[in-house]
């Protein structure tokens, strides 16, 4: 079994990091993070406990992205990220990708 893979987005500027983690026995968890595919810059870390649900791209700038926080994994979130400006929408408003974890969850975890 293969666990981590990357895709390529933005017209090949971007690489999509998944990592499969087994959370609890038979629980998988597909944790994922985003990086300049040409500087090799972290736009967004790896986040082993957020299970990436889908990810579209929208425009050749703009990713959206839809995942679950676990252990609940109960509630959905969509974020349209900007990985050019390293920035990204939550809740209708714009924020840097450095505090992606602080406004998501309210504590930054890095």
């Amino acid at each position: 079994m293969e666990y981590r893979k990357e895709k390529l987005f933005c017209k090949e500027n971007f690489k999509l990091v998944t990592e499969l983690t087994e959370f609890r026995m038979s629980v998988w968890i597909t944790g994922f993070g985003l990086e300049n595919a040409v500087t090799g810059e972290e736009v967004l870390p790896l986040f082993s406990y957020f299970n990436l649900d889908h990810i579209e791209e929208l425009s050749e700038e703009i990713l959206e992205i839809k995942f679950r926080i676990y252990p609940s994994g109960k509630k959905n979130y969509t974020v349209k990220v900007y990985p050019f400006s390293k920035q990204f929408e939550y809740e209708d408003k714009m924020y840097s990708t450095d505090h992606f974890c602080k406004v998501i969850i309210g504590e930054d975890l890095r």
